[in-house]
């Protein structure tokens, strides 16, 4: 249903895909409900993708044209904003003649890479391993030139964002509207909505300390507490993101703050080796009393990096 970007991690639906468009609405639905009950969720969507959800009309949104620019691609695709910066900007010679660039639309599908002449409509029979008749698949493409490179790169960031999803855009579009008053969305510019939406994952430690609870015998005073923070403190922010979301289930800070997290850390019996555990429903970590910081960041770090999944530890 989606791709995701090698670099950014971020992700976007897949050009072409084979699912049914009422998948696309239902997550789109989930979206919705999510927003509707302040609910943070664990995704990473490029900007664009909220540009589009705001409604036309909108203060804060703009015409399809203005929101197609180079500038609006660059977050989901760096490396791809970059080539096409490259393109536009070469002045030693024709494009045509260094780049050899077809005037085509490239992606990935099924393990092969497609590339759509994007001088003609978008359709998922061009893109089938076995249509051998000429019908089913658009003519090859022409290569880029000095003349056309401007218009190519126009074509190219609206097939990428719009013409080559439009059918799982639209479902999604639809399911967004679900619980959502079109209305309130004129309060949030795109950024505001995904903060909305994603939150933040920048992670401050010290932020973090001052909401988290203490009880079944733990204070902030406690031996093993203050070892816990003296390690927590040290850790990278993919580390201190793990932590979040091994109680919490959430990775991301809510647009609401840190006050709107519930994040409480309990005393538990049991053999001094025993690995931390956790309830992300009540956002509450289970931490044994360990007898040194060396135990425990031991302990903590191999719960927070292997709890994904039903491996054993």
């Amino acid at each position: 249903m989606f791709t995701v970007d090698p670099q950014t991690r971020m992700t976007w639906f897949q050009p072409g895909s084979l699912e049914a468009p009422w998948k696309f609405q239902m997550l789109g639905m989930l979206f919705s409900l999510a927003v509707y009950n302040g609910v943070t969720l664990p995704v990473t969507f490029p900007l664009i993708l909220y540009q589009l959800l705001l409604p036309c009309g909108s203060p804060a949104a703009c015409t399809i044209d203005k929101i197609l620019q180079l500038n609006s691609i660059k977050d989901g695709w760096p490396d791809l904003a970059k080539a096409l910066e490259e393109l536009l900007s070469w002045s030693d010679g024709d494009v045509r003649d260094i780049f050899m660039r077809d005037y085509a639309f490239s992606f990935e599908f099924l393990g092969r890479k497609v590339d759509h002449n994007m001088k003609y409509p978008f359709h998922p029979h061009h893109m089938r391993p076995t249509a051998d008749d000429p019908r089913e698949r658009a003519p090859e493409a022409d290569l880029v030139t000095n003349a056309n490179r401007e218009q190519f790169v126009r074509d190219y960031i609206r097939f990428l964002v719009i013409e080559s999803v439009k059918p799982q855009l639209e479902a999604f579009q639809k399911g967004w509207a679900i619980c959502l008053e079109p209305k309130s969305m004129h309060f949030f510019t795109a950024s505001s909505l995904r903060n909305l939406v994603e939150g933040t994952q920048q992670i401050s430690i010290p932020d973090l300390q001052r909401v988290v609870q203490y009880d079944d015998g733990y204070t902030i005073v406690s031996p093993t507490i203050r070892a816990f923070w003296t390690v927590v403190e040290a850790y990278s922010q993919d580390d201190a993101r793990r932590l979040l979301e091994f109680v919490t289930a959430s990775d991301r800070i809510p647009i609401t703050g840190y006050e709107n997290i519930k994040f409480k850390i309990l005393k538990i019996g049991g053999a001094s080796g025993s690995l931390p555990t956790s309830s992300t429903c009540f956002g509450n970590l289970y931490l044994p009393d360990y007898g040194n910081v060396e135990t425990l960041r031991e302990k903590l770090g191999l719960a927070i990096r292997n709890s994904k999944g039903f491996g054993i530890i």
